[in-house]
């Protein structure tokens, strides 16, 4: 048989099919190696079995977190509370759950406890626009009107185009008297989102306020052309109107508010005054009426007030309605 080409420099081995091939024999191992073996296995199956298992017991936050989250779809809001609580005590650095804490106190009305979780989650996460936004909003609530604007300004400043944000800081320099600020921040919103009412109802009632009634009663039609059933808008629009000196125009907004909804206290109030200039005195005496009927003292004019009107028009002469 011939030789095996070689390849220079690299040895060749050649078999001999004469030879049976035996596997080497191994030594066997001692009761040491053995125990050794049999504890590194049941290690690594402990390893494994803690790894698959570890996301379960050791981010509780995580889990209390996302349940409270389903119990907030689900519009149980206490127990929401009490599973997204579970979840920051269990992580005290969770600035998503402090976040949603504060909504679901907001959505309670508690907006003390809902300003002291937006303070945490502002603490923990400076720049989360979202969260300084919703925290102004609830110092304005807390008539903090200075911090609250403080806050919605840095939101502005970090997100821009946030309706809710610019709605909010018009509202708040409204309630502080600037109305300038107010208009430019609530003109803002109404370019932001053009058929939301808020935006157009609280950029009504700045104008107003700043004397420019022409560009209330632009603002308070924008508002009534995506809500013409709005009661409160037809009042807003009616007050101008009598502002202006616009009588039959006001008592059109304020009939038209009260078909809306008939137990407008205030629309009552105001027609009659209304009313009562025009010598309408039964009309008149007929809103006073119905105003102390369905009236509170917190709906503006007191009750003495309208009695006051009531006895005075007892000793007018009547006029009918007009035609």
């Amino acid at each position: 048989m011939p030789s095996p080409a070689r390849i220079p420099g690299k040895p060749v081995t050649v078999l001999d099919r004469r030879k049976r091939l035996t596997a080497p024999k191994r030594k066997s191992a001692g009761k040491g190696h053995l125990l050794r073996v049999s504890v590194l296995r049941e290690l690594g199956a402990l390893l494994l079995v803690l790894a698959v298992a570890a996301p379960a017991w050791a981010d509780q936050a995580a889990v209390h977190y996302n349940f409270g989250l389903q119990l907030k779809r689900e519009g149980k809001t206490v127990e929401a509370i009490a599973e997204v609580e579970q979840a920051i005590a269990a992580r005290p650095n969770y600035a998503a759950a402090y976040l949603t804490l504060g909504n679901l106190w907001r959505a309670q009305g508690n907006y003390e406890k809902a300003a002291i979780a937006y303070e945490k989650t502002v603490a923990l996460e400076p720049k989360d626009a979202t969260a300084r936004g919703n925290l102004g909003a609830a110092y304005v609530r807390l008539k903090r009107l200075d911090d609250g604007i403080r806050e919605l300004e840095q939101s502005v400043s970090l997100s821009p185009t946030e309706f809710e944000v610019r709605v909010s800081l018009g509202f708040a320099y409204r309630q502080k008297g600037d109305y300038k600020s107010a208009i430019v921040h609530l003109t803002k919103a109404t370019e932001l989102q053009p058929k939301e009412i808020s935006a157009w109802t609280n950029l009504g009632v700045a104008k107003d306020k700043a004397g420019d009634r022409e560009g209330a009663i632009v603002a308070f039609k924008r508002a009534l052309e995506n809500n013409p059933n709005d009661a409160s808008l037809h009042f807003n629009l009616g007050t101008v109107y009598r502002e202006q000196r616009e009588t039959a125009l006001a008592i059109a907004e304020y009939e038209t508010a009260l078909r809306h909804d008939p137990k407008y206290a205030k629309a009552y109030y105001d027609l009659g005054v209304v009313y009562s200039q025009e010598r309408r005195t039964n009309d008149a005496a007929d809103a006073f009426r119905k105003y102390l009927e369905y009236g509170t003292h917190e709906d503006g004019p007191s009750r003495k007030e309208a009695e006051e009107h009531l006895k005075g028009l007892r000793s007018a002469p009547a006029k009918s309605k007009k035609k």
